[in-house]
């Protein structure tokens, strides 16, 4: 899995399933990054990524041989970090509709693998992510808005796990012989 597929696979889902339960009530459904947060936005349901950090429980994913007689391959695990927002203009009851429905999506489709992942990515066979509501305190939500120019808008955190960079070839070991040294001290 790649950073970019997941954040492609969260969008697609979001604008897909919106469209297939209800339509997308004139919302677009879009990627955010910092220079996008300029201006008056309005009728944007936006996924920004925020933070990358390396999974600690699947730091180093062993992934299947291509063939058999191909080295092994590993990548690193990432936790991916998005804030889910949503922009109605004047309409506050419109946007929490919205940031619901969204919210709602992403809890039944909690598991993402397979077809849902986006088709522009190269994904193994058993890939799959994991997407769940995460915790950010008000002071760090504040602290994150403040460094964005619009003022702070309804936003709920979500983590994705387990992301992973592209696989790179890992070397068999080498075997070594070992050996093992006791000491026995004589006895006069």
């Amino acid at each position: 899995m790649f950073i970019a597929g997941a954040s492609a696979t969260l969008r697609r889902l979001i604008e897909d399933q919106l469209t297939a339960n209800g339509g997308l009530d004139g919302y677009e459904v879009g990627l955010f990054s910092t220079r996008h947060f300029t201006g008056t936005i309005t009728n944007r349901v936006a996924l920004f990524l925020y933070r990358v950090e390396v999974d600690e429980t699947r730091r180093n994913i062993e992934l299947p041989r291509v063939a058999p007689d191909s080295p092994r391959r590993a990548a690193l695990g990432l936790e991916l970090h998005y804030l889910l927002t949503v922009w109605g203009g004047q309409n506050a009851e419109g946007e929490q509709v919205m940031l619901a429905r969204c919210m709602d999506i992403l809890d039944r489709h909690a598991l993402l693998s397979g077809p849902l992942l986006d088709p522009g990515y190269p994904w193994e066979a058993d890939d799959g992510l994991r997407v769940s509501l995460n915790h950010l305190s008000t002071e760090d939500m504040l602290r994150l808005w403040d460094s964005l120019e619009p003022p702070y808008q309804l936003s709920v955190p979500y983590v994705v796990r387990t992301a992973r960079l592209a696989a790179h070839e890992r070397p068999d070991p080498v075997l070594a012989e070992s050996r093992t040294l006791v000491f026995a001290p004589q006895v006069p």
